[in-house]
């Protein structure tokens, strides 16, 4: 009989609510609640939802979030994925509103794994266009464009008509793209930045470690102080990933001072490179698609890494180092040749290319964003004391940022930095000898 109520009730509910009665409908839908029977776990998760959703219709957030919190939990016992879903996109929606689109795109990003699970692919496709609508609303166009083309794949795959729209929406915003200019206070201090650190690797490559350390440190507080106080998300985005930068110079230069192999410092620096990388995603609402930790098309990445084996020799004839390894055998080969793969290959891509590139595409353009973390990269290697290799890196860091840009993808730019720094202080140097 209460069953029976509950569900007079939940259709009364309905009604009320077409009529725009959403108040009244609310009364109702708590009714019906109070009348399912606990084990009637199904019906009470789809009225909770349906509360959450008119919570968030008369801008009540706090009812909302809790309903849509307590359907999430009551579809999980009943393991209902897509009920789950609607729950998770519900709190996605709240939080965009609420103007936390890093939370949001947390939620959003959780629901699309659980309609993919469920096997709803135009689900997920529908709430990839929402992630790209936090970022259309930051600004971070790039960002923007990968979610919408993901979005729009998936929905012309299963003949959706809202593929349409999702067209319209990319082209629109190219179009907006095209015209946005980055301001010009934004394009000083960037320069300014850049050669900040120019000056600073300078003086520690030929004047004195102590001076530059403290060139660093100081790099390293501006940054954080203006990233905290800067109004422009991409902005401070941008400055808070470039960081890691100083960071990565202030925790090198105090490495020679121990007593470690040169081969082991790679590894020790890439640890807090990891780190920063790992916080930078989260902080910023990144996935792994969006900084390029997904494969690719197999044959092109393969065709990029195998560039690492003629990019490191051309290297060693530059450079010339001495071999990071006593004895050349398999076993020491393949065991350097790991550690650089992951410390140098993976660590250095996924900075440089899968975050700071990526956010400065955002703020000044594929074109700009690229050439700016080009020159990046190259100051980082001021310190090999050679104008040649200078020219050698930048023009590997354009051909690395250009196939990242092309395929969105890291494997092939880490492999091929990887196998580059291998042939450069482990192959070459024996097969010269």
């Amino acid at each position: 009989m209460d069953e029976q109520k509950a569900l007079k009730f939940s259709a009364e509910a309905s009604q009320l609510y077409r009529d725009g009665n959403i108040e009244a409908a609310l009364s109702y839908y708590k009714k019906a609640l109070e009348l399912y029977e606990d084990e009637n776990v199904a019906a009470k998760a789809d009225i909770l939802l349906q509360m959450g959703d008119l919570y968030m219709e008369v801008k009540d957030p706090e009812n909302a979030e809790e309903h849509y919190q307590l359907a999430m939990k009551s579809y999980k016992k009943v393991k209902d994925k897509i009920g789950e879903g609607y729950a998770l996109t519900g709190l996605g929606v709240l939080n965009e509103k609420k103007g936390d689109y890093e939370e949001s795109r947390s939620q959003y990003r959780k629901a699309i794994k659980k309609f993919k699970k469920a096997g709803d692919p135009e689900r997920a496709a529908t709430v990839t266009s929402l992630v790209a609508g936090t970022f259309e609303t930051q600004e971070a166009w790039e960002d923007a464009l990968m979610e919408y083309k993901e979005s729009s794949r998936t929905l012309k795959k299963t003949g959706n008509q809202n593929e349409k729209l999702c067209r319209r929406r990319i082209r629109d915003l190219k179009a907006s793209r095209k015209k946005y200019r980055p301001s010009k206070r934004s394009i000083i201090t960037v320069i300014g930045y850049l050669l900040a650190l120019i000056l600073a690797e300078t003086v520690t490559t030929y004047y004195g470690v102590k001076v530059g350390l403290a060139m660093h440190a100081c790099i390293l507080f501006a940054l954080l102080l203006q990233s905290s106080m800067e109004a422009s998300p991409n902005f401070a985005n941008l400055l808070r990933s470039m960081m890691v930068l100083p960071l990565i110079r202030i925790i090198g230069l105090s490495i020679p001072m121990m007593q470690i192999k040169p081969l082991y410092w790679y590894p020790i620096i890439a640890i807090p490179l990891f780190a920063a990388s790992y916080t930078i995603m989260k902080a910023q609402g990144l996935s792994r698609k969006n900084v390029g930790l997904v494969l690719g098309s197999v044959p092109i990445q393969i065709v990029i890494a195998s560039s690492g084996v003629f990019l490191g020799t051309i290297e060693y004839f530059i450079l010339k180092p001495k071999p990071l390894i006593p004895v050349f055998s398999l076993e020491m080969v393949l065991f350097a040749g790991i550690i650089l793969l992951v410390a140098t290959g993976f660590a250095e891509e996924l900075l440089f290319r899968g975050i700071i590139q990526k956010n400065a595409e955002n703020v000044f353009g594929k074109f700009s964003g690229l050439l700016y973390t080009a020159l990046i990269f190259t100051t980082m290697h001021i310190g090999w004391k050679s104008f040649t290799d200078l020219i050698f890196v930048f023009c590997v860091a354009i051909f690395y940022g250009y196939a990242f840009q092309k395929t969105r993808s890291l494997s092939g730019v880490t492999l091929s930095h990887g196998l580059s720094n291998t042939f450069l202080f482990i192959v070459v140097p024996f097969m010269l000898m």
